[in-house]
């Protein structure tokens, strides 16, 4: 392999493993990294992944292009419930999609103070760490090196002693990935549990990496079979549903571990995933198979530094401890060049103090106009914020609105009910008190309508017969009859009159 761009030593700092390697050229080499002398070295470490907070966000197309950031940092501290006041990087990738009404970004979340804290001990010996990268995107060096072809879906599946996760890269091109519970404590403590006795762990982990599933005990061999079958069908639910959900057909699986290759492995991936199965095993040196402790992890920092020492691409560089630009390209260099350049060429001291007056002033405009810009940004966050709170005010008062119409509504519709259902119609009592009166040879003179009582002035032949008519009226349904007297007509006729008062019930 070729020397990387400008001759520089790479050193991988493995947090995890606690090793230091530094490639030169096409070697491998251990690496002390309290030496002096460092200046020429390029320093790489990464994130685990259970140190990246990550999640996908919709965006509707029609939000303009200058506002998406904005859109998608919002929904972000929503969605994964960030604080507030807290320091955070947020980093973001547009994902393919289907749909034609929204895009869908991938979203990486840092928690900077946590950063600084993780990587504070390495800066402390190497002063500087040029490149800091998130663990799912190493694997984005094997496509840009031109190891693995970037002409279809595969992903990769990596054990570390607390941590594993599986990476899902389309064409070359990171797509999606997850956390998965079985990393090889996980392993090791389901080990143990089934035994029903807690060994040693390293010597589980010695006989696992040199002996993988092929164990000479047959329980243990049992039990570990057990253990990674169930991991396989915990992968296969977890790779079909992301196959599915992002309509995607993914026909190869790179496994790897910091122990290495894990013999026997391979089986359960094919059988009961289905997928084809490759050793993630890739080389970066000549002697590289001279390090046994030396893990893919830190190939993939090796080869993601030289891809980075070629394009300088700082988008996913996670590292707070940036080595400053050459005096050259700092503000403080250029000034020393221009006060060099007077000089050198004799001007006068006014012509100096203009010089120096007018780079003051230009840094003082740009300051001012960054200022300005950010200003405008933070109040341009707070009209959103505050035309959103009044959006929910307008919101609430309709509903309330609504809600008051409503209830008018359905107290109409129930007092209609009542009466339709509950009174009998006037026309339907006068036509029963018609029938009733005649029934007992009596005569109706007049009627009288006031609210809901009828007054009916009835005549019959004889107090019996007005009599048994009350009675009547009064064995009929909703009826209930008021009346005060039973007469004799003024004419002394053989005639008794009544007015009876008829209330529907």
């Amino acid at each position: 392999m070729a020397k990387t761009k400008h001759n520089a030593s790479i050193v991988s700092i493995n947090r995890v493993t606690g090793n230091t390697f530094v490639l030169s050229g096409n070697e491998i080499a251990k690496y002390d990294i309290l030496k002096k002398g460092k200046s020429k070295e390029f320093y790489i470490s990464y994130l685990e992944y259970r140190d990246i907070a990550t999640s996908n966000v919709d965006i509707n197309r029609t939000v303009p292009d200058e506002e998406i950031m904005d859109a998608i940092v919002l929904k972000t501290y929503e969605e994964l419930s960030l604080e507030p006041d807290g320091d955070y990087k947020i980093n973001y990738m547009e994902s393919q999609t289907v749909n034609s009404d929204t895009r869908l970004y991938n979203v990486f979340v840092i928690n900077n103070a946590i950063l600084k804290n993780e990587l504070a001990e390495i800066a402390k010996n190497t002063k500087y760490i040029d490149y800091v990268g998130a663990i799912p995107f190493l694997f984005g060096s094997l496509y840009k090196r031109n190891i693995l072809a970037p002409n279809d879906v595969e992903c990769f599946l990596y054990l570390q002693m607390d941590d594993a996760f599986l990476v899902i890269y389309n064409n070359g091109e990171y797509f999606e990935s997850r956390s998965i519970r079985y990393n090889l404590s996980f392993i090791y403590d389901k080990f143990c549990e089934k035994l029903g006795n807690r060994i040693d762990s390293h010597i589980f982990f010695e006989n696992l990496k040199n002996h993988g599933l092929e164990l000479d005990n047959d329980l243990e061999r049992d039990i570990l079979i057990q253990i990674f079958d169930d991991m396989s069908f915990y992968l296969g639910d977890m790779i079909t549903s992301l196959s599915r959900i992002n309509n995607i057909n993914i026909k190869t699986i790179y496994v790897g571990s910091d122990l290495g290759v894990i013999k026997g492995i391979d089986i359960f991936v094919e059988d009961r995933i289905g997928l084809n199965y490759k050793d993630l095993d890739f080389s970066v040196a000549l002697n590289q198979k001279d390090f046994s402790d030396l893990t893919q992890i830190d190939v993939l920092m090796m080869l993601s530094a030289q891809d980075y020492l070629q394009d300088k691409n700082d988008d996913f560089n996670y590292s707070p401890y940036l080595r400053p630009p050459p005096l050259s390209q700092r503000s403080s260099g250029k000034l020393f060049g221009i006060i060099f350049a007077v000089l050198v060429a004799g001007l006068a001291y006014p012509t100096y103090q203009y010089t120096h007056g007018y780079l003051m002033q230009k840094e003082t405009e740009e300051k001012t106009a960054e200022f300005t810009e950010k200003d405008a940004e933070r109040s341009r966050v707070n009209d959103i914020l505050n035309s959103i709170s009044k959006q929910i005010a307008d919101i609430q008062k309709d509903i309330e609105k609504e809600d008051k119409v409503l209830v008018d509504r359905e107290n109409k519709l129930n007092a209609m009910y009542d009466k339709k259902v509950n009174y009998p119609m006037k026309s339907f009592a006068i036509y029963d008190i018609t029938k009733l009166t005649t029934n007992r040879d009596g005569m109706i003179h007049s009627i009288k309508n006031t609210d809901s009582n009828l007054t009916f002035s009835v005549r019959t032949k004889t107090e019996k017969k007005m009599t048994e008519l009350l009675r009547d009226i009064s064995l009929t349904g909703g009826y209930s009859v008021d009346t005060k007297s039973i007469i004799l007509d003024e004419n002394q006729t053989i005639s008794y009159e009544s007015n009876i008062s008829i209330r529907m019930k």
